[in-house]
């Protein structure tokens, strides 16, 4: 049976100074609080699309509190997108999360999708306090993903779609990548453990190859579950089945 929504509440944060927007929405007795951590968005806002709201919503309805912010440089917050920033605004977010959750709720779940779930592998190897973190269609290595060759035509499409605003942002191409060169999770998700690891990767992802989902696992200490979903492409968030299987899995560990 669908949960009843307590409230529904916008969230306002600051980051590096930053204003960040999201939204709360807590369910009657929540069973845990799931913070989505959203990836790279490299194309022009969909107006067909509910986004993380409409996860935040199902999650919700399952009983899970679900707490979804956007990042530096996307939705209608501030700022230029860059990775180290979306690092510094996650720990922002588990701090809100933290202070309005931990003393009544036991469990705090972070699931994180692509360069979202990268981040969220980090922040939990070094700062801890989480009692699970989902892992969907992450990449072990941005910087696999993005070369350093890659960079300056990157730049022109996070412009184009609006996650870079400043014409002076980045400093230069360099300074970027090697922003992106300290988030790569491999180097961090062996210190995830003891909290437990899902990794989720479509097995026909077109961006990040699932590769990528084997290194990351095979790095990873205990616990730790790997799925591979055949005919899944890289925009998880889409694909009807991850809400069962994270549900599931949110539900097995409170078990």
């Amino acid at each position: 049976m669908a949960k009843r929504l307590t409230r529904r509440e916008r969230v306002r944060l600051v980051s590096d100074g930053i204003a960040l927007v999201g939204e709360l929405l807590v369910p009657v007795n929540p069973a845990g609080l799931v913070v989505l951590c959203h990836g790279i968005p490299l194309a022009p806002p969909d107006p067909t699309d509910a986004g993380y709201t409409l996860l935040a919503g199902r999650l919700a309805a399952h009983g899970y509190a679900a707490l979804f912010v956007n990042l530096r440089g996307t939705g209608g917050s501030g700022g230029d997108f860059h990775i180290g920033g979306w690092y510094r605004d996650m720990a922002e977010v588990m701090a809100f999360a933290r202070r309005e959750f931990r003393s009544r709720l036991d469990r705090i779940f972070m699931a994180g999708f692509s360069a979202g779930g990268a981040l969220a592998v980090r922040y939990v190897a070094e700062n801890g306090g989480v009692d699970g973190i989902a892992a969907f269609a992450a990449p072990a290595r941005l910087s696999d993903v993005l070369t350093r060759d890659g960079v300056p035509d990157f730049l022109d499409l996070a412009r184009a779609t609006g996650i870079i605003k400043s014409p002076d942002f980045p400093p230069d191409a360099d300074w970027f990548y090697r922003d992106l060169l300290e988030n790569d999770a491999v180097e961090y998700v062996g210190r995830v453990s003891p909290a437990p690891l899902l990794v989720i990767h479509g097995e026909d992802d077109e961006t990040v190859p699932v590769e990528q989902a084997e290194t990351l696992f095979q790095a990873a200490g205990e616990p730790k579950q790997l799925l591979l979903l055949s005919g899944g492409a890289h925009r998880l968030r889409r694909d009807p089945r991850i809400l069962d299987y994270l549900v599931e899995w949110l539900d097995g560990l409170r078990a």
